[in-house]
């Protein structure tokens, strides 16, 4: 089998911001993520958000550092490829990915499956849970990738991911502005602190996952018209509007909530009970909503494994069958093998543990994940920096601080969440460990993870053939 391509220059800015968008999910985000960090921070949840808002603005401005020089449907590990020049942490970064992807999937079909029985709680149909339930579980597995499998993407992200992030966005202003009517609660952002501080980085790394989430338009790098720079710009553009909106909707369903912290940090779902006070439309219209977002997020974060199957297939490091495509420009059996991991964790963890607790456990899983991921790519953009303009010291020292203010923000984090890691939480790391472990053993070091980009004409090239035609066309030492 030749090198396979995925379609060139079919995406625009407006697609790239539906991509970032879409793995964002700010409403999807409240019932899903933030609730798992609740769980941990109670009411400081609001505080662990604005952290995390902050610490995301430093990342997005490090990854702009990689995504205005280099684009490839590998995404953050072609990235980290090219920064340190390194198989086995390029390899590391791309299994990184893959998992926290496929994780977040899981945590978000049960999201649904939790806020449905929630519903269902409130109007008085628990009967209805044992038939309904796996319905909804099957659904919330198979629909991302169906969709992945058959719809065009440009089709995709441009309507149905367009029309259901807005729909987002307003949702979570209307609440915050409901909450306003007794005036702005300072006490909620603003010391002393009730949970404890490893419990208020749990809760800062799990919201992270959506936050950085706008990172995963980089993944299109090979599709877009332009890439290094629509791509930059829809992630700027998706940062702005779903990390301000998801930190008021956080803050009104703290603020709204009325049964007391206790409460609010074992509720399954909160926003759900919550908005159930107003009556049943707006319950169930908040619902079918957020539903909506976590599937579209797995949409998101299927397209972006996939992807990175597909290089990792090009470049020697994974099974040549990844790379296959069908009619559609789509990597077919890498999607298919992205929803079989999904089924295989969500089924497998929810069945054992009960689908409650394995939201929780996964959720941590996934926010250590990205979380580590971000420390790698962050930690390397000053080595790309230094690689790419050796003799810049000054623009390379003032352009390294957010970076290395990213890594050390991230090291914190997840230095102080790792001490309350529970068992489950950790043997699902230790799994993802060992697995990435022998895939590179067995298969991974015969080829050259993060080898291969695109061009602004998208076409796909070695890493050093695309910097020397970078030094041709400037004139100067790349």
């Amino acid at each position: 089998m030749g090198l396979a391509k995925l379609n060139g220059a079919a995406l625009s800015l407006k697609e790239n911001y539906a991509q970032a968008m879409a793995v964002t999910a700010p409403l999807g985000s409240v019932v899903s993520t933030t609730t798992v960090a609740v769980a941990y921070a109670g009411g400081d949840v609001v505080v662990a958000t604005l952290l995390a808002l902050f610490a995301s603005a430093l990342w997005v401005y490090t990854l702009t550092i990689y995504s205005r020089k280099l684009a490839s449907p590998g995404g953050y590990y072609t990235f980290v490829y090219a920064a340190y020049r390194s198989k086995p942490i390029a390899f590391a970064e791309a299994i990184i990915e893959l998992f926290s992807f496929v994780l977040l999937n899981a945590v978000n079909v049960i999201a649904v499956y939790l806020m449905t029985a929630t519903l269902l709680r409130y109007y008085g149909l628990s009967d209805l849970s044992p038939y309904l339930l796996p319905a909804v579980l099957l659904i919330g597995i198979l629909y991302p990738t169906l969709v992945s499998f058959t719809t065009n993407i440009r089709r995709l992200l441009s309507t149905v991911v367009m029309v259901v992030a807005t729909l987002e966005v307003l949702v979570l202003i209307a609440l915050f502005a409901l909450s306003l009517r007794e005036g702005l609660r300072t006490e909620l952002v603003l010391p002393p602190f009730e949970a404890r501080l490893g419990d208020i980085a749990l809760a800062f790394m799990v919201i992270m996952v959506s936050l950085d989430g706008v990172g995963t338009a980089t993944y299109l790098g090979e599709e877009t018209k332009s890439p290094t720079n629509n791509v930059t710009k829809g992630m700027w553009l998706a940062f702005l509007l779903g990390g301000l909106s998801m930190v008021l909707g956080t803050y009104a369903m703290i603020a709204l909530w009325p049964y007391g912290i206790a409460a609010l940090s074992s509720s399954e779902q909160p926003l759900i009970e919550l908005v159930s006070q107003y009556g049943s439309l707006p319950a169930l219209l908040v619902f079918l909503i957020a539903t909506k977002s976590l599937l579209i997020s797995n949409v998101g974060t299927t397209l972006a494994a996939a992807r990175i199957f597909f290089n990792l297939a090009r470049e020697n490091a994974a099974p040549e069958i990844l790379q296959s495509t069908n009619v559609h420009g789509q990597p077919h059996v890498a999607t298919l093998l992205v929803g079989l991991l999904t089924a295989l964790i969500t089924l497998a963890f929810g069945e054992l543990l009960g689908y409650a607790e394995a939201f929780v456990n996964l959720g941590v899983a996934t926010g250590i994940l990205w979380i580590l991921g971000r420390v790698l790519s962050s930690a390397g953009a000053p080595l790309l920096l230094l690689r790419l303009q050796p003799s810049a010291t000054l623009l390379i020292a003032r352009e390294s601080v957010a970076p290395i203010a990213s890594t050390l923000l991230n090291v914190g984090g997840l230095l102080m969440s790792v001490m309350d890691l529970t068992v489950v939480s950790t043997a699902a790391l230790g799994g993802i460990a060992l697995l990435g472990a022998l895939w590179y053993v067995l298969i991974g070091r015969y080829g050259i993870p993060g080898e291969l980009v695109v061009d602004e004409s998208n076409n796909v090239m070695k890493l050093d053939d695309y910097l020397s035609s970078l030094r041709a066309e400037r004139g100067h030492s790349v």
